[in-house]
């Protein structure tokens, strides 16, 4: 596709590299035949959707590490979308901060997420009439 006159070309994602690829090629090819069957493909596939999501969530884990030490202590943990989206069902820090230390480090809050996650959000008041 041609970009108008004057307007720059639309941008295109960039091929993964040769190498890249190949690895992740024979990742999948479980039984090593050289070819990927429904099997393999969607294991794989499910492998690199949980990756992402691990991804998305460690930056969402960084974002709210206000003091960047690492972990989510007392302060931090009521700005998290689902602590806030739960109310006050919200379980307590301490629910899920398996060590003790009173803050939640990286595998702590995967297990928060698990939780919250599996629980709806809870509903907006009614409106009164």
């Amino acid at each position: 596709m041609q970009a108008a006159q004057g307007q720059p070309a639309p941008a295109r994602a960039a091929a993964p590299a040769p190498a890249r690829v190949d690895a992740t090629f024979a990742a999948w090819d479980l039984d090593h035949n050289g070819a990927l069957s429904l099997q393999e493909f969607t294991a794989g596939w499910h492998r690199l959707r949980q990756a992402a999501a691990e991804e998305r969530l460690r930056a969402q884990f960084h974002a709210v590490d206000a003091d960047r030490n690492g972990a989510i202590g007392a302060g931090e943990y009521g700005q998290l979308q689902l602590v806030k989206a739960a109310g006050k069902s919200a379980p307590p820090l301490s629910a899920f901060d398996a060590n003790g230390n009173r803050q939640l480090e990286f595998a702590e809050y995967m297990a928060l997420v698990r939780k919250l996650a599996a629980v709806p959000a809870r509903e907006p008041a009614a409106a009164t009439r």
